[in-house]
C-alpha cells in the first residue's frame, strides 16, 4: 500500500511534454520500471493552449477532467467530472484545449505487455532526440538528411529512440475511448458494507480493469481491495492512521486492502490497474495498420 497526500506534492514547472503546449505536472505514484505493469498517475495542470493531432498510444489511460474543457475531435469533448478510459491501440483525437485546465491521469501498461515508459525514460529521450529533429504540436519532424521516417507521432518518436525498436501497436480491444459521465449512474448500496454506496462505471478488458465511484457516510467503513488507485474527491476520512482528504491517493498493489472510515460524507474515485498477472500471460495481438494516423 502507498499513500500519498496530493496537495502535499509539488507542481513540477519544468516538465518535459513531448506533445508542446504549456503543462505543468504533478506525480502523485508511479510503478516499477521496465516492467509490463508499469504506471505513473499525478495531475495535469495547463496553463495555456494544447493540440496534439488524432493518435494512439501502446498503453492504456484513464483521464478524469476536473477543471476546464478538453476536446477530443470526433470522440467527443471532456467537461467537468466526466471520465475517459482510452485503450491502447484506439485512435483518438485530434485534441485541443485552452487553460486553465486540471485533469487526474494514470497511464499505464495494458493486456498487451508493451509495458509503459518511465518519466526518466521519457525526459532521456525526448531530449536526445533534439539532436535529430524538432517537436511541433505533436508530431516528430526529423532533420533533412537522416535515416529513418520524416515525421512521427511524437510519443512514438520517443518510445522508439528509449526502446531501439519499432513500436508494434497492440490491436486495440475497444475502437474508441469510452468517455463516462458519473452523474447519470445511479448510487447502489455497497452489500457488507453499512453507509457506502457506489456506481459501478465499468470493468473493461480481459485483464479486470475497474473503474468506479464510492461514497461514504459519516462513521461507515470502506474496505478497499485489488489492484489500482483510489482518489479522494471529496470529504474527510482515515486510513491506517492517515487523514484522507481531497486528493489523498491510496495504492494498492494486487491482494491489498485498505480500510477507509468516513468523518464527513466522502467520495473517492477508483482508477484501476490491470490484473499484472494477467498481463505476463497474454500475448501480444498486433494491430494490421501499424502507423499512427499523425505519422
Amino acid at each position: 500500500m502507498q499513500i500519498v497526500q496530493g496537495d502535499e506534492i509539488p507542481i513540477d514547472a519544468n516538465a518535459t511534454s513531448v506533445r508542446g503546449g504549456e503543462l505543468k505536472k504533478q506525480e502523485f505514484v508511479a510503478g516499477q520500471e521496465n516492467t509490463p505493469g508499469n504506471f505513473k498517475f499525478g495531475l495535469f495542470h495547463q496553463t495555456g493552449d494544447f493540440h496534439s493531432p488524432r493518435h494512439r498510444h501502446n498503453f492504456d489511460q484513464f483521464r478524469f477532467q476536473i477543471e476546464g474543457d478538453c476536446d477530443f475531435g470526433r470522440n467527443g469533448k471532456m467537461k467537468p467530472g466526466l471520465l475517459g478510459y482510452f485503450p491502447e491501440g484506439a485512435f483518438y483525437g485530434p485534441q485541443s484545449s485552452s487553460g486553465p485546465n486540471l485533469v487526474a491521469v494514470v497511464q499505464f501498461g495494458g493486456p498487451s505487455g508493451s509495458g509503459y515508459l518511465s518519466q526518466r525514460q521519457i525526459y532521456a529521450a525526448h531530449e536526445a532526440l533534439k539532436a535529430y529533429g524538432t517537436f511541433d504540436k505533436g508530431i516528430f519532424h526529423r532533420h533533412e538528411g537522416l535515416a529513418g521516417k520524416k515525421k512521427m507521432d511524437s510519443f512514438q518518436a520517443v518510445w522508439e529512440f528509449a526502446n531501439q525498436r519499432a513500436m508494434i501497436y497492440p490491436r486495440p480491444q475497444y475502437a474508441d475511448p469510452i468517455l463516462m459521465d458519473p452523474q447519470a449512474f445511479r448510487w447502489m448500496a455497497l452489500a457488507g458494507m453499512p453507509g457506502v454506496e457506489v456506481k459501478m462505471l465499468g470493468i473493461f478488458t480481459d485483464c479486470n480493469i475497474r473503474c468506479a465511484r464510492y461514497r461514504l457516510t459519516p462513521g461507515a467503513v470502506f474496505t478497499a481491495s485489488g489492484r489500482g488507485l483510489f482518489l479522494t474527491l471529496s470529504g474527510s476520512a482515515e486510513v491506517e492512521r492517515h487523514t484522507v482528504r481531497r486528493y489523498t491517493t491510496v495504492y494498492l498493489k494486487g491482494g491489498e486492502q485498505a480500510a477507509f472510515r468516513a468523518r464527513e460524507t466522502t467520495e473517492i474515485q477508483l482508477l484501476g490497474l490491470p490484473d499484472e498477472a494477467r498481463i505476463a500471460t497474454l500475448p501480444l495481438i498486433a494491430d494490421d495498420s501499424q502507423d499512427s494516423e499523425a505519422a
